[in-house]
């Protein structure tokens, strides 16, 4: 059944007060709030019609609808209008992003950011880097036998490694093997997968025979070890979702707890949207995953200097403010890839 322009309108404030109330929405709210210049009558017809092609349901007799998964959908598709930001939230969004200075601060902070704004759960996917290109390396002696790592690969995402050695390596020893470490480099296109056994292979020509015994030979083999996953998340606000009354029954808690602590599970579902359009909103069942079947998950794609990186993403009930949450959710991926870049 096609949905008329009187459907489309009941619909809408069907959804608007029930986001905003977590109550069934009764014929005779919608006539009373909204304002549509239609009869109690009418507007019950309208809402029986909806219910029969699955857009609204009942869930107790006497009780008024709220909306299905479908009704979601074609809310979302069809007469959703987005929430822009505020100017204040933005500039506050800003001012936060200029404490951070790393890459691992910046994901953490990313997360923070969503699940404050939202109040749901803040979702991160972090760059798959394994197929990236590395142009530099460089050793920082930090005292106590202790040597920072830094590496920088094409994309500008700096990974940073602090690894305790058993002994002292002095300066001079340090830098002559950063420098013989990246002239390799510019030699050649190397990727953080085949980092480890190319250099090593390279730096058993220059290291002694005793030194391969040694703490320095061990110390190169750990900083080339990058132990990036490609289901690396971020997740922050779980105590949020408690706040939900969707989640105050067990069984509905214990599906979405045992979704976010299963990470790989969440970086695939997300994972498995990218590349097809910059933001993506999962309704409930549509994910095929029963820990999301009472979840919607909205997702925004970031890029790294052009390149599609990752998503970010806010996970919470299907009862979610999708204006509000789309908006924030491109706002800060687009502002992520920006910071991103500039590494």
């Amino acid at each position: 059944m096609e949905l008329n322009e009187r459907m489309k309108t009941i619909l809408t404030a069907v959804v608007h007060r029930y986001i905003t109330t977590a109550e069934p929405v009764s014929s005779g709210i919608i006539a009373q709030k909204y304002n549509l210049n239609l009869s109690t009558a009418t507007i019950r017809h309208e809402m029986y019609l909806l219910e029969k092609n699955d857009y609204l349901w009942q869930p107790h007799t006497s009780s008024g609808r709220i909306p299905t998964d479908r009704g979601y959908r074609f809310y979302v598709d069809n007469l959703m209008v987005k929430n822009y930001l505020k100017e204040k939230e933005k500039r506050e969004i800003i001012q936060i992003y200029k404490k951070s200075k790393e890459f691992e601060e910046t994901m953490r902070i990313t997360s923070q950011l969503l699940s404050n704004l939202t109040n749901n759960i803040g979702v991160v996917l972090a760059p798959v880097i394994y197929n990236n290109i590395v142009k530099n390396i460089q050793f920082v002696s930090v005292g106590n036998n202790r040597i920072l790592t830094v590496i920088v690969t094409d994309t500008g995402l700096v990974c940073q490694k602090i690894i305790s050695v058993s002994g002292e390596i002095n300066t001079d020893r340090l830098s002559y093997l950063s420098n013989f470490i990246n002239s390799k480099l510019a030699e050649k296109d190397i990727n953080i997968t085949n980092l480890n056994n190319i250099l090593m292979d390279e730096l058993d020509k220059i290291i002694s025979f005793q030194e391969k015994f040694n703490y320095i030979h061990n110390f190169l083999e750990e900083c080339f070890e990058i132990g990036y996953s490609e289901n690396k998340v971020y997740l922050d606000g779980r105590i949020n979702i408690m706040k939900h009354p969707e989640f105050k029954e067990i069984d509905k808690l214990n599906y979405i707890l045992s979704l976010i602590e299963e990470e790989n599970i969440l970086a695939a579902t997300i994972r498995g949207y990218l590349g097809f359009r910059k933001t993506k909103i999962i309704i409930g069942k549509e994910s095929k995953l029963k820990e999301m079947q009472n979840c919607s998950l909205v997702t925004s794609e970031y890029r790294i200097k052009g390149k599609s990186a990752g998503a970010i993403g806010i996970l919470g009930p299907t009862r979610m403010d999708y204006p509000r949450m789309v908006s924030i959710a491109e706002y800060i991926s687009d502002k992520l890839s920006e910071i991103l870049s500039e590494f």
